[in-house]
C-alpha cells in the first residue's frame, strides 16, 4: 500500500516489513551468546536503521512501536547484568539526554517558529529511539523537562501562526538591538589580552543571539543581515590584527626571558659571588616581562627560578664561610685587646697594633673607643702631653678603622680644619680693627693668644689628618 505526499512517495508496506525485520533481529541479538562490544555495535546499528525508516500504516504503528520498545527494554535488562557496563552506559545516556535538552531549549529562541518545530521533530525522534535509560531517580525529571520544552515549541508555533506579524516585528527589533550591541562592543578599546578575551566573549554572545533568531519575513531583514556581516568582518579584522601583534610581542618577550636566563647562568658560573641586590634586580626584570604563552612562560619560569635558587644557595654558602672566618677573627681580636690591656708596654704597643690591623675583620666602634680611652690614660700616666696622646690615638685608630669609618673621620677632621682657619681669619681681621682704633694692649694680646691656640689646634688636626692620607 502506498501514498503520495507532494513528490515524495511513501511505501507504507515496505516500511512495515523493514521494521518487523528489525524487531526479529533484536530478538535474535538478545538470545545470541556474543561479547558485549559486538552486541552493542549490532544494537546501535538496529536503532539507527529503525529511526531512518519512514512511516508505517497508522493502524499498525502503535503495536509495532510497543513491540520494538519491549525488545529494547529486554536488551537493556540483559546487558545491565554487567554492573560495570551498566554504570558506564547510564552515565553516557545521561550525558546524551542533557545535550538533547540543551538543543531543544535553544530552539525556543529562534524567530522562525515553523523551522523550530520541524527541527524539534528530529530531536524528539532521537530522544525516543537513540537514547537509552539512565538512573530511575533522574529519568522522570529529564523526561518532564524535555516534554516541557517540546510543549513550548508547539505552543509557540500555534501562537506564531495566529500572531505572525507581532512576532516578526518583535524579532526585527531584537535584531536591530543586537546589531547596535555588536557595533558598540566592536568600538570598545582594549589594551591587553584579558580585555580582548572579554570583548570576544561579549561579541560572540550577541552574534549567536542574532543567528539564533534566524531569517525573518520582513523588508528590513536583508538590510540588517548586511549590516551584521559588515560588523562581523570588521571585528574579525581587528581581532586578527591584535593577536598577530600579540604573537610578535610573545616572541620578543620570550627573547627577553631567555636573555635573563643566560645572564643568570653566566653569574652562577663565575667565581665571583653575586650580590643579593643583583639577583633581586634580575628577578624584578623577569617578573615585569609582559605577555608570554602560558606553556612557554611556565617552562622559562621554572628554569629561571631554579637557577635563582642555586645562586642564592651560593651566596648562602659564601656568607656561612665568611661568618665562620669572622667568628675566628673576632676571637683573635678579643685576645689581642685583652693582652694590650693586661700587659701594656710602650715598647711592644706598635707590634700589638700591627697584629690588630692584620686581622681581616672590622673592630666594632664601641670596642675601638674603649681601647682608645684605655690607651689615652696609659699614655698620660707615662708623661705624654695631650697633643701627643691625641695624635698617637688617632694613628692607632686609623690603622684599625674600616674604610667607611676612615672616610667619615677624614671628613670630620677636614671640617674641623676649615672651622679653625675661619676662626683664625676672623681674629686677624679683628687685629686690623684694634690697631686702627688704638685700643688697649690687653685686648691686642688676648687676640694674639687666641690665634696662637687656634694655630696649635690646626697643627694637631693636620697631624691627625696625615694618618688618613
Amino acid at each position: 500500500m502506498g501514498n503520495k505526499k507532494g513528490k515524495k512517495f511513501i511505501d507504507f508496506k515496505e516500511n512495515f516489513q523493514k521494521k518487523t525485520k528489525l524487531i526479529e533481529d533484536l530478538k535474535v541479538l538478545i538470545s545470541n551468546d556474543l561479547k558485549f562490544e559486538e552486541k552493542e555495535n549490532i544494537f546501535k546499528n538496529i536503532r539507527r536503521k529503525w529511526m531512518n525508516i519512514g512511516k508505517v500504516p497508522s493502524h499498525s504503528a502503535f503495536n509495532l512501536n510497543n513491540s520494538y520498545n519491549h525488545q529494547v527494554k529486554l536488551y537493556y535488562d540483559l546487558i545491565y547484568l554487567n554492573r560495570e557496563f551498566k554504570e558506564k552506559d547510564l552515565e553516557k545516556n545521561l550525558f546524551e539526554k542533557k545535550e538533547l535538552i540543551m538543543k531543544i531549549k535553544k530552539l525556543n529562541n529562534n524567530a522562525n517558529k515553523i523551522k523550530s518545530y520541524r527541527d524539534s521533530l528530529k530531536i524528539i525522534k532521537r530522544w525516543n529511539f537513540l537514547t537509552g535509560p539512565t538512573w530511575q531517580n533522574l529519568e522522570g525529571k529529564l523526561n518532564e523537562e524535555f516534554d516541557q520544552y517540546v510543549k513550548q515549541i508547539k505552543d509557540s508555533k500555534k501562537e506564531y501562526l495566529i500572531n505572525k506579524e507581532k512576532y516578526v516585528n518583535r524579532f526585527i527589533e531584537d535584531k536591530k538591538s543586537l546589531v547596535d550591541e555588536m557595533e558598540s562592543i566592536c568600538e570598545q578599546d582594549c589594551g591587553g589580552k584579558t580585555s580582548w578575551i572579554k570583548k570576544i566573549n561579549s561579541f560572540e554572545s550577541s552574534k549567536q543571539k542574532f543567528i539564533d533568531i534566524g531569517p525573518v519575513d520582513h523588508s528590513e531583514n536583508e538590510e540588517l543581515w548586511v549590516k551584521f556581516k559588515n560588523i562581523n568582518k570588521k571585528f574579525l579584522q581587528e581581532k586578527n590584527l591584535f593577536f598577530k601583534n600579540l604573537k610578535r610581542d610573545y616572541s620578543n618577550n620570550i627573547g627577553k626571558q631567555v636573555e635573563l636566563i643566560d645572564n643568570l647562568k653566566k653569574i652562577y658560573k663565575k667565581d665571583k659571588i653575586p650580590t643579593h641586590a643583583d639577583l633581586q634586580e634580575l628577578k624584578k626584570s623577569f617578573i615585569n616581562i609582559g605577555n608570554v604563552p602560558f606553556k612557554k612562560n611556565k617552562e622559562n619560569r621554572k628554569v629561571f627560578f631554579d637557577l635563582l635558587s642555586d645562586c642564592y644557595e651560593k651566596i648562602g654558602d659564601n656568607i656561612s664561610n665568611k661568618k665562620m672566618i669572622e667568628e675566628k677573627n673576632s676571637e683573635k681580636l678579643k685576645g689581642i685587646i685583652n693582652e694590650i690591656k693586661q700587659n701594656f708596654s710602650k715598647q711592644d704597643i706598635e707590634d700589638e697594633i700591627q697584629k690588630l690591623s692584620e686581622i681581616d675583620v672590622s673592630i666594632p666602634i664601641n670596642q675601638l673607643n674603649e681601647l682608645s680611652v684605655f690607651l689615652s690614660k696609659k699614655f698620660k700616666d707615662v708623661g705624654h702631653d695631650q697633643s701627643d696622646i691625641e695624635t698617637n690615638i688617632m694613628k692607632i685608630k686609623s690603622s684599625l678603622m674600616s674604610d667607611r669609618e676612615k672616610s667619615l673621620a677624614k671628613m670630620k677632621i677636614k671640617k674641623k680644619i676649615d672651622e679653625i682657619k675661619k676662626q683664625i681669619g676672623q681674629l686677624e681681621n679683628n687685629l686690623t680693627f684694634i690697631k686702627s682704633g688704638k685700643s688697649d694692649n690687653s685686648i691686642f694680646d688676648s687676640v694674639h693668644n687666641q690665634i696662637e691656640r687656634f694655630n696649635k689646634d690646626l697643627i694637631l688636626q693636620k697631624k691627625k689628618l696625615s694618618h688618613f692620607i
